[in-house]
């Protein structure tokens, strides 16, 4: 993207490729790119042709591309050095339509390589404006600023002064931003950069210090920063600035000592394909992978400051109608018109590098508080930065993003980042699907799960001090993990108070999905503030103290518990099929146990060998159950309602031996209203007797035990009888 007027020295001077452009794809990490212009179209009607650019793509490696859209203003005629409509006259502020833009641009995108446009700016015409310039641009290339297309670029290579050119490019990125809602990139070399780190703070900061939150289409005002830098280096893991301090200009000031996103490393590389019609191209190399290189697609953004439904073509940018270029009667005629994109919705269906899987959606408004509904439909998109509200109430909502993917392990290749999703706004679901695989919930924000279907690898709750982030389950949900692998929900990194899982005071079925791994859902922060049922054929591991107060019940699959923090006052309860997993060491109280919806004897309950109490199949694991009360219908002999007919019976029957009245009922097993031999028959039929329901599946005490029971209940009936008689 050199000069017009420098380019052919260039060109000479560049003798050789710097780079091999086809090496070992196992060697390809940072992937690369080109920027063209007219001047690398050839003279004929053809230009490079769409053979050409299908072989850039699978031979030359090429994944990116910049086209020249424009130069200079919105007035005047500049077309020298021979283009179409040319002469040595120049006038007013020297504009300038690339009659090749659209031709390539349709090609390129055809051939599968992310397309982008940029203006070539004249700061230096006495009179130009940014805005001016910035009006010039959106005339010819405003239809691709959307969703599809990378964003645009303003090629600053004229001008002096460091405060004018700032201000310039300030009025320039602001223009686009106030018509097209986005922010564009900027390229660079090392001279410009320096001038414009001679601009006041206040300007720098403008152009490259990042706003509060990160993407923002808010600030700053050129969030991708293009170098340019001609060394023999190692591209794949070199830096424009290296062996050269200062390079970047107020991009350096922000904590990034690398802060470059694309790097034109030479401007005279034989790429094939193009090499048809020049063998003198600009050739670029990204920051990162393929999927660095979408993060710098335009973003899908909201159009208005009202709320409304997320399929709403006039709610999105990327639903606006395209205005077409049209080219002034002092302007060469385009060698192409058409390819305007289709007006479509974010994550709408389609095919190819244009379509809606690669939008990034970010929701802000910084004049307005905005709700978004998604209501019906399915839609596909990469990411998603939600800084307003939106409520999902239906349809389906894909995030594909996978941050886990990675060419290697270097850090000098960057990938698209760490998470697919960032909620920095109220999030609720009552019903539809969402499925996303990293999603973070900022600090001070609320996710309510209220019902519908939650697919994810990990959920990262950010903490902070008093008010980290809180998932809220106010309905019956199902959560899945993606893939059929093992999701988390978890504190995220950083400081602070651990963020909970809110069970919103009520009874909450959770259906957990089953996937490959053993362990389909783990929950790592607290469950508080409810009662929990665990439903679905998977697994869900709760590793973290809990605190929630209701009961606790296994419907089906696996319920493990890390932690001894089962409420003490509440009951478990177990079906037939589900397992609960005591996944500790040492015992938790409860107060009543149930399987398959009948009451247990209280004492220690523990899995099968064990050796507790009373045993059950359907629990799991090495921690034991304190059952405190039976709570069903008490078995005949039961005299101390403890779900057991056993020896401590006997000793309340001989407690209360001879007496009567509904004071004395304990002891009363055939409910005479007198305790006395007949009653203990009725014990000793029932000795060692369960409740109905559970005595296949619990455990029954030794039989030692009973005999021992029997033995001495005899010796208490012969000494009682002779009380009696006497």
């Amino acid at each position: 993207m050199l000069s017009d007027f420098s380019r052919l020295a260039c060109a000479i001077a560049a003798l050789v490729a710097l780079i091999q452009l086809t090496p070992p794809a196992h060697a390809q990490q940072r992937v690369l790119g080109a920027d063209i212009s007219y001047w690398n179209s050839g003279s004929s009607s053809t230009g490079i042709s769409q053979a050409n650019w299908n072989t850039a793509h699978t031979s030359g490696g090429i994944e990116f591309v910049w086209l020249r859209a424009t130069r200079g203003g919105t007035t005047g005629v500049d077309q020298p050095q021979g283009t179409p409509g040319g002469g040595s006259t120049a006038t007013l502020s020297h504009r300038y339509d690339d009659s090749r833009f659209v031709q390539n641009l349709i090609r390129s995108t055809s051939a599968g390589i992310l397309t982008g446009s940029y203006h070539f700016g004249r700061p230096d015409v006495a009179g130009n404006t940014g805005t001016d310039e910035a009006d010039h641009f959106l005339q010819m290339a405003g239809a691709w600023m959307r969703p599809g297309y990378l964003m645009p670029v303003y090629d600053m290579e004229a001008g002096s002064g460091g405060d004018a050119m700032a201000q310039y490019a300030l009025d320039l990125s602001n223009r686009i931003y106030s018509v097209m809602q986005i922010r564009p990139g900027i390229y660079v070399n090392g001279n410009y950069s320096q001038i414009l780190q001679g601009a006041t703070q206040t300007r720098r900061d403008a152009l490259a210090k990042p706003g509060p939150y990160a993407p923002s289409v808010v600030s700053p005002a050129y969030p991708m920063l293009w170098d340019a830098r001609y060394v023999d280096a190692d591209y794949q893991t070199a830096n424009p600035k290296d062996s050269f301090s200062g390079f970047y200009g107020p991009w350096d000031d922000y904590g990034d000592s690398q802060p470059w996103d694309f790097w034109q490393y030479d401007s005279g590389t034989s790429i094939p394909g193009l090499n048809a019609v020049d063998t003198t191209d600009d050739i670029d190399i990204s920051h990162g992978d393929i999927e660095y290189v979408r993060n710098f697609l335009v973003p899908a953004v909201w159009w208005n400051d009202s709320s409304g439904d997320w399929s709403a073509l006039a709610n999105w940018n990327s639903g606006q109608t395209p205005v077409a270029p049209v080219t002034p009667r002092d302007q060469a005629t385009p060698y192409a018109t058409g390819g305007l994109p289709t007006p479509r919705l974010p994550g709408a269906a389609g095919s190819g590098v244009t379509s809606g899987q690669y939008d990034t959606v970010i929701l802000e408004r910084p004049s307005a508080n905005i709700t978004v509904t998604l209501s019906s439909g399915s839609y596909d998109i990469r990411k998603m930065y939600m800084r307003e509200s939106l409520e999902i109430t239906g349809g389906s909502l894909t995030i594909n993003y996978n941050p886990e993917y990675r060419l290697d392990n270097s850090s000098t290749v960057r990938h698209g980042g760490p998470i697919s999703a960032q909620f920095s706004g109220p999030v609720t679901m009552s019903g539809g699907s969402l499925s996303v695989h990293t999603l973070q919930v900022d600090a001070n924000k609320t996710f309510t799960l209220g019902g519908g279907t939650l697919t994810l690898d990990t959920m990262n709750m950010m903490p902070l001090g008093a008010t980290p982030a809180k998932l809220v389950i106010s309905g019956d949900v199902t959560i899945n993990p993606l893939n059929g692998a093992s999701a988390v929900i978890e504190k995220g990194a950083g400081s602070g108070n651990t963020a909970v899982l809110d069970l919103g005071g009520g009874a909450r079925t959770i259906t957990v999905g089953n996937g490959a791994a053993a362990v389909d859902l783990t929950v790592s922060i607290p469950v508080a503030n409810g009662a929990l049922t665990k439903g679905g054929a998977g697994t869900l591991a709760l590793t973290n103290a809990n605190s929630y107060t209701g009961n606790t019940a296994v419907q089906a699959g696996t319920l493990s518990l890390g932690f001894a923090s089962l409420p003490n006052a509440a009951d478990v309860l177990i079906s037939s099929g589900a397992a609960l997993n005591l996944n500790f060491a040492g015992t938790d109280m409860i107060r009543a146990l149930f399987l398959n919806g009948a009451s247990q004897p209280a004492g220690t309950w523990g899995a099968v060998g064990s050796g507790a109490q009373f045993t059950s199949p359907l629990i799991t694991g090495a921690g034991l159950l304190q059952v405190s009360a039976f709570v069903g219908v008490p078995l005949a002999g039961d005299f101390n309602s403890d779900g057991l007919v056993d020896s401590a019976d006997l000793a309340v029957w001989q407690a209360n031996s001879g007496l009567s009245g509904a004071m004395h009922s304990q002891g009363d097993g055939n409910g005479d209203g007198v305790v006395d031999g007949a009653d203990y028959l009725v014990w000793q039929g029932q000795l060692g007797s369960l409740p109905s329901a559970v005595a296949a599946a619990a455990g029954v005490p030794e039989p030692a035990t009973a005999v021992l029971a029997i033995a001495c209940g005899a010796l208490l009936l012969a000494s009682r009888g002779a009380t009696l008689r006497g």
